[in-house]
């Protein structure tokens, strides 16, 4: 159990080659449009304006880019070779994306050598719509007089900007090249294989949002991903003992997870407050498991 504070690009050099059974990653895509830095200060306090904005929860500038997947593909890039160096050979790697950047994070990380192998998801059951009328835009438009208005606001009655009600996220299933067959690469390595033990795994992993006690003890991290959902993902790619690595640790929950299932982890976060709330957090845990 490592919990690591700094940047990843930085501290991942830290760590041996071959030395990671497992990694699973949350980047913090649909963000960057706020702040490239991902400034924590400049997030919040966009968030916090969006209490009173017409989508409530969705932090207020994150409109549509599409240079915002374009750039987190070049980010991602380089923390994919990376994570080349430090997984094993045949190790699995999953990465959370946003359904419209997943094509671009699939692509960063084959550059740098990765397989990818499949496209799973994450079905949270519903999520609030963010598609907007046309009223408002009619009625602010100088180009339309007051007539006009009347006229396009009755025709484009039903009518809204493309963005359909999210039902899930894309969790991306890389893989590092095996050596030689899946069971001499498993013979060295002890990874590459995935258990089918209790049955059938399919590629949809249905679990609802974190709950508010759930979010609680995450110290209310904003793009929390459920325990239920990290422990299906570990169960299924790893077994017990593997070293799990998270660089973009959040609150902590593969972490927890991880102590749930008996396997070991590396955490590493880069902003302060979730780091010291993941420490908390995983302290916690094992104190009530001593």
């Amino acid at each position: 159990m490592n919990i690591i504070f700094g940047d990843c690009l930085k501290k991942l050099n830290t760590l041996e080659d071959q030395s990671i059974d497992c990694i699973i990653i949350d980047p913090p895509y649909g963000i960057s449009q706020l702040n490239k830095d991902w400034n924590l200060d400049e997030i919040e306090k966009s968030i916090a304006r969006s209490s009173i904005s017409t989508v409530k929860k969705i932090p207020v500038g994150m409109k549509f880019n599409p240079k915002d997947s374009i750039n987190l593909g070049l980010f991602l890039a380089k923390v994919a070779s990376k994570l080349m160096r430090v997984l094993k050979p045949g190790g699995f790697c999953m990465v959370f994306s946003q359904a419209r950047s997943a094509h671009r994070v699939a692509v960063s990380f084959e550059d740098q050598g990765f397989e990818f192998r499949e496209q799973m998801i994450w079905d949270y059951g519903g999520g609030q719509g963010k598609a907007q009328s046309m009223n408002n835009f009619i009625k602010k438009a100088k180009y339309l007089n007051d007539k006009e208005k009347l006229y396009y606001t009755e025709k484009l009655t039903g009518l809204k900007t493309p963005q359909l009600t999210p039902t899930y996220e894309s969790i991306l299933l890389m893989q590092k090249p095996k050596e030689g067959t899946y069971v001499e690469n498993y013979i060295k390595y002890g990874v590459g294989l995935v258990n089918f033990k209790e049955g059938s795994r399919k590629n949809r992993f249905s679990h609802p949002k974190p709950n508010k006690k759930e979010r609680e003890e995450a110290y209310k991290h904003p793009t929390l991903k459920p325990i239920s959902l990290l422990i299906d993902l570990i169960k299924i790619f790893t077994k017990e003992g593997d070293l799990i690595l998270d660089c973009f640790a959040g609150s902590g929950t593969t972490g927890v997870a991880c102590l749930n299932t008996s396997r070991d982890f590396i955490l590493i976060e880069r902003e302060e407050k979730y780091y010291n709330s993941c420490l908390k957090r995983i302290k916690k845990l094992t104190n009530k498991t001593k």
